[in-house]
């Protein structure tokens, strides 16, 4: 009977010392309360209790933080309201056991302090549009850095902005802002489109209204030069003969003249009525 007693004694003594660890997991062994050592994956061994127990802290889980809509000031004074969805893993188990009361508290609060910190210089505009990505990296920074100075053993995974909308009672107004935006940019690529169709177009024409221009004025140039090429020789051939020049000249226009006449033979006595210039 005694032997059966002290076995099962040293069975419970044994079964209480044993610490069994799973991968990802490490277990926080106290010596009279206090924190001693830390067993890692595997089979641990401990004192029994009340000397030494022991505390199994996941290390590799991914925890999930939502803390709902909260209204925050722009940098150009407008609201707008921030959905944050915290993911954090717990880095140093001793200094998760022993820094906080309610570490996922003060998760919370230094992770929304930094972003109230960061939307403060940010405009409304930018983070409707491209600034949430920023948004979320800057957090994630500032945050880790105040964490680690705080030591609370906490490593965050990611600070991810769900919801980033404006407040309710002006979000009609802040659609039609948008809208008006994105007429803008549709009136401006189509703009755009037209000058770059129209473009070419109008460089042809002018191309070839310089180069229409630039054939009349040599052809003027060389008609100017002709004439004056013949003025020069009838001004020498007058100053030589001026009396047959001067008849040259008289039958030349008067042939020119009579190309250009027009001659009706009518009946006598045929009235014929010339109007008067204007």
């Amino acid at each position: 009977m005694i032997r059966w007693v002290g076995l099962s004694l040293l069975a419970l003594l044994v079964g209480s010392s044993a610490v069994f660890v799973d991968s990802g997991d490490v277990a926080v062994v106290y010596r009279f309360g206090v924190i001693d050592r830390t067993l890692t994956a595997g089979l641990g061994l401990r004192a029994p209790w009340p000397i030494e127990s022991h505390e199994i802290v996941g290390v590799s889980e991914v925890r999930r933080v939502e803390t709902g809509k909260v209204r925050m000031l722009t940098g150009d004074t407008n609201l707008i309201d921030v959905d944050l969805v915290i993911q954090y893993t717990i880095a140093d188990p001793v200094a998760h056991q022993t820094g906080l009361a309610d570490p996922e508290g003060t998760l919370t609060s230094v992770v929304f302090g930094v972003t109230k910190d960061i939307i403060a210089t940010m405009g409304v505009d930018v983070l409707l549009t491209t600034g949430r990505a920023q948004l979320q990296q800057e957090a994630e920074v500032a945050a880790q850095a105040l964490l680690d100075a705080h030591g609370t053993g906490l490593r965050l995974a990611a600070v991810e902005v769900r919801e980033l909308t404006p407040p309710p009672a002006v979000l009609d107004a802040f659609k039609d802002v948008s809208s008006a935006r994105g007429d803008k940019d549709t009136l401006a690529l189509a703009a755009e489109a037209y000058v770059s169709k129209r473009l070419p177009e109008v460089r042809g024409v002018a191309g070839g209204q310089v180069e229409s221009s630039k054939a009349y004025a040599a052809k003027r140039s060389a008609r100017a030069a002709g004439d004056v090429v013949r003025f020069s020789q009838l001004l020498e051939a007058k100053r030589i003969a001026p009396r047959s020049t001067k008849a040259q000249i008289w039958g030349e226009s008067v042939g020119r003249v009579g190309r250009q006449a027009q001659i009706h033979v009518l009946r006598g006595e045929t009235e014929v009525s010339i109007p008067s210039k204007p």
